[in-house]
């Protein structure tokens, strides 16, 4: 939404254009006219109905909040940069943050590789320990309140909630603040909360990483709160290297668990380890995605965060060509973080954006699905498995793989013609190439190729809003299942990835 009047704030900030409410507030793009350079500025709206008395409290706990954070100068921390006032509400200058959440990456692209997440952890933790030496409690430590660059630097955020060790509480008396499924279980029993208290969340946000939702989620607040007070974490789905910190992390009592500085050592072990490929292990499965129903999704210009009473927000950057690329997708910061693929303990090559043979590490290898089928796939892409669907995605979001499996209609061309229907509703600019029968291994297939453009909507969440891609897509049937398996590269990238994709496809096999 653009703002028609562009006032000034303060008479200095300027409104440029609102990105967005939560119940506490509106974030805007804004520009500091004194230094000229972009900002964002949140709005604090105080809710209708309060009393003077109770105005008077969330004015201060807003002021607080600004200085709190401009006490904090630390590369994994968003700078504040001015609290003013102004129409009789107070209005907070911050640093302009221009990356997507954990939560929103997870959600994009799947479970983080096991090095990459303790990398994010030891920064995160370290901005947590520069916190608590100034005597300052985040007490909102999650997945949303987390923003990661391309060059992975990791960003800890809004610490509207915070509180300074020794202050009174500003908060109604017996109000529980902070993600129900990242809350530390003394918080929930209202006893004293410590910088223990934020290692609990963040061991709970490093666990979300690899499975792709907090240990406790439970679905309802409540349940979710029993279970972080009574139950113990499922470590069944996370990498065994991980298991020392996690559990360290998350012990029922704050003096039963590691020191912040303990947690760092073991997250320096895992990044020192042997690298873990993102290979498939036990991922959950999901419902509603794959290729058979939509391919399309938009990567949000802005996405919109509400966490913590207030609002926060990002903007996607334009990578270069084929650099390595977190998705930004928009979702309610109070949604589970989607189950995506958990990391194992394998080798993995470093993100490229066309594969090329290396000596070093082989540019595919095999993955063997529960279902009974193998596929060679691109060791450095990442993996997702849903019902009847797997599927694996370059990190730049410019290059496909998906296998889906059909047990209810067996013909491939049916399939095809189904498949191409429910294709053209989502896609834009689509344009046939070719549509062929051909043999797979033995069996005939039934085989379309054509160029296509992401559209702003659609189901699956990799393809990047505006670029041209180029596909093939391969309907065989195989004893009692058909599948559909495609091979998708952004057009100007076709050419160059056309013999890997050949030799991916015809790698399919079942039963073997």
């Amino acid at each position: 939404m653009v703002s028609e009047s562009n006032r000034l704030i303060a008479a200095r900030y300027q409104l440029l254009r609102e990105l967005g409410r939560g119940g506490m507030g509106v974030v805007w793009e804004g520009r500091d006219t004194l230094l000229n350079r972009q900002v964002a500025i949140k709005e604090v709206l105080l809710p209708e109905g309060l009393s003077p008395g109770d105005q008077e409290r969330q004015l201060l706990r807003t002021a607080r909040e600004a200085r709190t954070a401009a006490k904090l100068n630390h590369p994994s921390v968003v700078a504040v940069y001015d609290v003013v006032e102004e129409g009789g509400r107070p209005w907070i200058v911050m640093e302009l943050v221009s990356h997507p959440s954990l939560e929103q990456v997870v959600l994009g692209t799947g479970a983080l590789p096991v090095r990459e997440a303790a990398d994010v952890g030891r920064q995160v933790l370290s901005a947590l320990r520069t916190a608590h030496e100034a005597g300052i409690l985040h007490r909102d430590v999650k997945p949303s309140n987390i923003l990661l660059s391309d060059d992975g630097r990791a960003v800890l955020m809004d610490f509207g909630i915070a509180t300074v060790e020794g202050d009174a509480s500003l908060t109604r008396t017996g109000m529980v603040t902070g993600s129900p499924s990242f809350l530390a279980p003394e918080r929930v029993r209202a006893e004293h909360a410590g910088p223990a208290s934020d290692l609990w969340s963040l061991g709970a946000t490093l666990f979300a990483c690899m499975v792709g939702r907090s240990p406790f989620d439970r679905g309802d607040a409540m349940a979710t709160l029993n279970a972080l007070l009574t139950e113990e974490p499922d470590y069944r789905r996370i990498p065994p290297i991980m298991h020392p910190v996690l559990k360290g992390l998350l012990r029922k009592e704050p003096e039963d668990r590691v020191s912040a500085e303990e947690a760092d050592r073991l997250l320096t072990e895992i990044i020192a380890a042997r690298p873990a490929a993102a290979d498939m292990d036990a991922p959950e499965r999901r419902k509603g995605r794959g290729p058979g129903r939509a391919l399309l999704a938009a990567a949000a210009t802005v996405v919109l965060v509400v966490t913590g009473g207030t609002v926060a927000y990002f903007r996607s950057a334009s990578p270069a060509e084929g650099a390595p690329r977190h998705t930004a997708q928009p979702a309610a910061a109070t949604s589970p973080l989607t189950p995506a693929e958990t990391p194992t303990a394998q080798p993995s090559a470093t993100p490229t954006p066309s594969p090329t043979p290396s000596a070093a590490v082989p540019v595919v290898r095999v993955w063997k699905s529960p279902e009974g089928w193998s596929i060679l796939r691109p060791t450095a892409w990442r993996g997702a498995r849903a019902e009847a669907v797997a599927e694996w995605t370059r990190r730049d979001r410019r290059a496909h793989l998906g296998v889906e499996s059909i047990y209810v209609n067996l013909d491939p061309n049916q399939i095809m013609r189904d498949s191409q229907e429910t294709f053209r509703q989502n896609a834009q600019d689509v344009v046939d190439h070719d549509q062929r029968t051909v043999k797979h291994q033995g069996v005939k297939a039934v085989e379309w190729e054509f160029s296509w453009t992401a559209g702003p909507a659609g189901d699956a969440r990799w393809p990047k809003q505006g670029t041209r891609y180029h596909e093939v897509r391969r309907a065989v049937a195989i004893g009692d299942t058909a599948y559909v398996l495609s091979w998708t590269v952004a057009e100007n990238q076709w050419r160059r990835n056309r013999a890997l994709m050949r030799q991916v496809i015809a790698s399919f096999t079942v039963g073997a």
